[in-house]
């Protein structure tokens, strides 16, 4: 396999190889950088949550061109004063719901489902301050529910738990829910 050959007077062997040499370099020199520089870690719930808390004292603007012409784009392609909302008013009894994102699925608006609704679309302009609060688990031991009830208007994602549990790291007060129909339909 390996011929024998003399370099500065040492007997070298040149073992045969599959790979081409820029990969053996390239190996050796991935394991070298991350020797020298370890593979960045993941950081935990608690330190997201702290980084979030430190900027929020930190000052913001608003973009207002992006935010006219965003509210522009909405207006145009749809009414979202009315229909962002799922009420009585717009999706009435017998509807056809398609999930998200899934075009073979679908449920029909039934009394239990319709029941769920708000008459007319919750939202009371102006607010000025709004919470948005998902259910991926990132709150839990944050301490941020008395914060988020503050909110004039407080969105909550994909029917969460909201038991007396929660409270203190999720808040209690709601305006409303998002939800998939799978999640309505399995809940």
């Amino acid at each position: 396999c390996g011929r024998t050959r003399r370099m500065a007077g040492l007997p070298w062997k040149w073992p045969r190889t599959r790979l081409p040499v820029g990969a053996s370099a390239l190996g050796v020199f991935v394991l070298c950088w991350l020797y020298v520089f370890p593979v960045y870690r993941l950081p935990d719930e608690k330190e997201i949550v702290q980084g979030v808390l430190l900027q929020q004292g930190k000052a913001w603007r608003r973009n207002q061109t992006a935010v006219a012409l965003f509210r522009k784009l909405l207006e145009e392609c749809c009414d979202p004063g009315q229909l962002f909302a799922m009420t009585k008013l717009n999706s009435p009894m017998g509807k056809n719901l398609w999930f998200d994102g899934e075009f073979l699925y679908s449920v029909t608006i039934d009394n239990a489902t319709y029941s769920l609704f708000p008459q007319a679309t919750p939202f009371q302009l102006p607010l000025k301050k709004c919470s948005v609060v998902g259910n991926g688990g990132i709150l839990k031991k944050s301490g941020c529910g008395k914060q988020i009830d503050q909110a004039d208007f407080v969105m909550r994602c994909n029917l969460p738990p909201l038991s007396s549990e929660y409270s203190k790291d999720v808040g209690l007060k709601t305006q409303l829910v998002t939800a998939n129909p799978s999640i309505i339909q399995k809940r």
